[in-house]
């Protein structure tokens, strides 16, 4: 579904695909069936397309919930992690990373 919603530049739709896939690797309990790289690469794309998605009440709620759910992820992806809390506390983003205190 991700390959089709991004075709359909349906960004908020493919956060959510790649959110159910990242949820469906986490509940895998054999260790053999999880490949590491699959798991982060599905987290950071749901990441980037939440981030990209146009300004929307559910993208904040699904931004602010993701926080909260995974924190432990978050502080594996330093940069990810900064635009998150820059979406959820700025109005607007800087354009030049320097001069953000």
């Amino acid at each position: 579904m991700a390959k089709y919603y991004i075709h359909e530049k349906e960004t908020l739709d493919v956060a959510k695909s790649y959110h159910t896939i990242f949820e469906t690797y986490e509940k895998i309990k054999d260790e053999g069936m999880k490949n590491e790289e699959d798991v982060s690469s599905a987290f950071k794309n749901y990441i980037l397309y939440l981030l990209i998605t146009p300004q929307s009440e559910e993208k904040i709620e699904l931004l602010t919930e993701m926080e909260k759910k995974y924190p432990r992820q978050l502080d594996q992806e330093e940069l990810l992690t900064k635009y998150v809390r820059k979406f959820l506390t700025y109005e607007l983003v800087p354009l030049k990373e320097d001069e953000i205190r």
